[in-house]
């Protein structure tokens, strides 16, 4: 373990070779760089055309992580007086220390479209003179009960008392795609958490990284807001194994790299 991962750090220390470890030259439409970009940026308005430049800055090996540990404790007083005290105390001292192989702070400029539509007509109809019979009749796509429901109304009659005008909102389509606009550009901040793996043992992997990835959250914070969509969480992970580890009776680098994609993590395997 030690000789692969002695072997990994001396390679990473050029900004270059991390550079293609995070985009190796294979990979021509940047696919793993794009799935640690998911692990942390999940889209919901916006969509990831192109990755334009991937910038590395700062890169860390052997970085302690230390989960908070919370004791919580419960005191009672019984005589003279009755009181009773709740507390919950941090105790990061006594916490477990984690160690991360490797994270690498970087920058990712990229092209995005959009996938958010504007609003493009309103449009109103009074409906206080429609009884119920004629309002079902005109408005048949509509759940009348499920309405009903939404606007917190006992009845039609009240419908009408509180909403006597109904609104027809139509938003035109997302605009084209233009690669070459310059608004399409984004930058977004990743930190990308890396453990060096010399073996394929995929339930020892599994377990290392979720512990890890626990302990990253519970002390990093987020990335700044992202206009695109949600945010996931404070790094993205990359479990890097070795090649020649991969043989008959192991898994292959495909079934490896499907199964930690499903758990939010990704892979890489290097030679050493």
């Amino acid at each position: 373990m030690t000789d692969f991962a002695d072997k990994l750090m001396l390679r990473y220390l050029d900004p270059a070779n991390v550079h293609a470890l995070l985009v190796p030259s294979a990979d021509a439409s940047a696919q793993r760089i794009r799935a640690l970009l998911a692990n942390v940026y999940q889209p919901r308005l916006l969509t990831v055309e192109a990755v334009d430049e991937v910038d590395v800055r700062e890169i860390q090996f052997q970085v302690p992580i230390v989960e908070p540990l919370l004791a919580r404790a419960r005191f009672e007083q019984l005589a003279p007086t009755t009181a009773q005290v709740i507390g919950t105390v941090e105790v990061p001292a006594l916490a477990q220390t984690r160690w991360l192989d490797m994270t690498v702070q970087t920058a990712v400029t990229v092209r995005v479209s959009s996938s958010s539509a504007l609003l493009d007509s309103m449009a109103a109809k009074d409906v206080s003179e429609l009884s119920e019979a004629d309002f079902i009749a005109k408005f048949e796509f509509l759940d009348l009960a499920g309405l009903l429901k939404a606007a917190r109304v006992g009845s039609y009659t009240e419908l009408q008392a509180d909403f006597p005008r109904l609104y027809k909102l139509h938003y035109a389509d997302p605009p084209a795609y233009d690669p070459n606009d310059p608004a399409t550009r984004r930058t977004y901040g990743l930190q990308v958490s890396a453990l060096f793996l010399p073996t394929v043992d995929l339930v020892a992997a599994l377990r290392l990284l979720r512990q890890s990835r626990r302990a990253v959250e519970a002390v990093s914070p987020h990335p700044d807001g992202y206009e695109g969509g949600d945010l996931l969480a404070a790094s993205a992970w990359l479990a890097v194994f070795p090649t020649d580890a991969i043989g008959p009776g192991t898994p292959s680098q495909d079934d490896i790299t499907g199964l930690l994609g499903a758990e939010g993590f990704v892979a890489a395997f290097e030679t050493v």
